[in-house]
């Protein structure tokens, strides 16, 4: 302990003494939010190489100046660490600003109309995909439904020659054409697989709609369109997908991003691309497990962080449930208005056992999706098992953690645990959330941010964009007063995080949530300089006034990009 005590005062001692060193940049008299652990706010920065030199007074951080220092004068500008987004699929989100973008659609009818508009220019035979439509958030009823669901054959009658295929806003339901359908060999006899539906109507006929697992009967099929680019294509576009998510993120002061599920292939592309430095955040990446093939998915595992500390893998990704919107969520009582249905176990236990034993074996981080009280539980379950005998750190996550027991909550602070949840998902979901659980479940256990908090839990912050906009500042909004935008409706504000606490959710919090503290997510000396300049100072404007925030500048690497 006395070693420990005099190391921490050596280093100290050596930092004072780096006032010898001098700085590429400093930027003056700003408001300069820390988000260290006293949430500080400074006047001024220095910036040497790629790190943070100095913060402090103008006074103060002048000594780091030479006649060659690059000074810039804030005028009093809000500044604060490079937002970190804690999940979100970063090739999907390029992907979806590239393909149809059904997102802000109000009805079935808009959605046919947009798939119409798209057709103009698609040559018969080609696949068109989009995502962003959802039931629950349309503002006429669209006639005949299961479910809430549409049939398909307004689409099918637009298309007869394109397959078609549209994802639910959630990612975890999708519908499809009739020539999508006869492409996959599909038809009324079809029978769901396991952890998934294909809805039909009473008679036994298909509505066109795919929710949890039967989505791979449609997606294998299209997946098969896309093997059959060559090689180079298909990197191509992936490069694509990539350098349009990054300009994206850059464009909502995002400097870092977790990316929350992609394939070895994916992987190899994204590290590639932060090898040669085309891209402008880094990269955290979790491997999407195939729950068949575990040994020979991790041994790929760790890719620690590179040299351009830019790009890490050392998480893996699994599915345990679905979403609360296409009745995928695993509850522990039925659904509120689906009587005798608990929603879909996507992975059997013994599975998600299996690949917990392994994470924990070859100290991988592992981060379960988990949306239902019951998913949460039983993810809990496991973690559990397998960590009670562990010295390591390992930092497991649930992803989402939307719908808790408050029986639940305390064990997230016990497992050392981190509940990675999207506060946009709260706001958006708002109008179905109390219709599928009843308002006693979701005023104790949904979203609940709060109690998380107060009971010592770590908590991560995101969109899970393409599901949302990417946009952190709509984010923060949420997350401290649980209000939509549109009409004001507010969700159990009772759980809301505090202003500055929804700062940290999107800084500190989230690097810690990638073993990255020590490196990222608060702007002090020996870190990495990635910061944003912002319009309005998000510590003390209006509560109003935090959605509609813009970035000014950003800064990568100590560099204006």
């Amino acid at each position: 302990m006395m070693v420990q005590k005099y190391g921490w005062m050596l280093i100290v001692f050596l930092l004072q003494c780096k006032v010898e060193e001098k700085a590429d940049s400093i930027f003056y008299n700003g408001q300069i939010y820390t988000a260290n652990l006293s949430d500080s706010v400074v006047q001024a920065i220095a910036v040497k190489n790629n790190r943070i030199l100095a913060v402090g007074t103008d006074q103060e951080v002048f000594k780091f100046k030479s006649s060659e220092t690059q000074l810039t004068d804030l005028a009093g500008q809000f500044v604060m660490p490079g937002l970190i987004e804690g999940h979100g699929h970063f090739l999907g989100l390029g992907k979806s600003a590239l393909e149809l973008n059904l997102i802000q659609t109000k009805n079935w009818k808009e959605i046919i109309q947009n798939v119409a508009d798209r057709l103009k220019a698609v040559p018969a035979g080609e696949w068109v995909e989009g995502r962003g439509w959802h039931q629950e958030k349309w503002n006429e009823n669209p006639g005949l439904t299961v479910s809430g669901y549409p049939f398909h054959d307004e689409l099918s009658k637009i298309s007869p020659d394109n397959p078609i295929v549209l994802f639910h806003a959630s990612g975890h339901a999708l519908i499809a054409n009739q020539k999508a359908m006869q492409m996959a060999a599909i038809t009324n006899e079809t029978n769901s697989p396991a952890g998934g539906r294909i809805v039909k109507d009473e008679n036994g006929k298909l509505t066109g709609v795919f929710e949890e697992n039967a989505m791979d009967l449609i997606t294998k099929t299209y997946n098969q369109s896309f093997q059959k680019k060559t090689k180079s294509q298909q990197l191509e576009l992936m490069k694509l997908q990539a350098m349009e998510a990054n300009r994206i993120c850059n464009q909502y002061g995002i400097t870092s991003f977790h990316d929350a599920g992609s394939n070895m292939e994916e992987i190899q592309v994204l590290k590639n691309l932060c090898d040669s430095q085309q891209l402008t955040l880094r990269l955290y990446v979790m491997l999407l497990i195939n729950p068949d093939s575990i040994s020979n998915e991790i041994k790929h595992l760790p890719i620690r962080l590179n040299q351009n500390e830019n790009f890490s893998c050392q998480a893996v990704k699994a599915y345990l449930d679905g979403a609360l919107g296409s009745y995928g969520a695993w509850l522990l009582k039925p659904y509120a208005d689906k009587a005798e249905h608990y929603g879909q176990n996507t992975l059997a236990i013994s599975k998600l056992e299996q690949i917990a034993a392994a994470c924990s074996q070859n100290d991988l981080q592992l981060c379960v999706h988990g949306i239902g009280d019951r998913g949460n539980r039983e993810i809990l379950n496991v973690f559990e098992r397998q960590l009670q005998n562990s010295n390591h750190d390992q930092r497991w996550r649930i992803e989402h953690a939307q719908h808790l027991d408050p029986l639940d909550i305390l064990r997230f602070k016990s497992l050392g645990t981190i509940a990675s949840m999207q506060a946009i998902h709260c706001t958006s979901d708002a109008p179905f959330v109390i219709k599928r659980l009843g308002y006693e479940r979701a005023q104790k256990g949904a979203y609940a941010w709060r109690s998380l908090i107060n009971a010592g839990a770590k908590l991560a912050n995101g969109t899970d964009c393409p599901v949302e906009s990417a946009n952190p500042f709509e984010c923060m909004y949420a997350a401290i007063t649980r209000k939509r935008l549109d009409n004001g409706f507010e969700f159990f504000p009772e759980q809301k995080m505090t202003r500055l606490e929804a700062l940290r959710s999107y800084t500190i919090w989230n690097a810690y949530a990638a073993f990255e503290e020590h490196l990222k997510g608060s702007l002090e000396a020996g870190k990495l300089a990635d910061f944003v300049i912002l319009d309005r100072n998000l510590i003390n404007c209006s509560d109003s006034e935090v959605a509609g925030c813009k970035v000014v500048k950003l800064f990568y690497n100590g560099k204006e990009h």
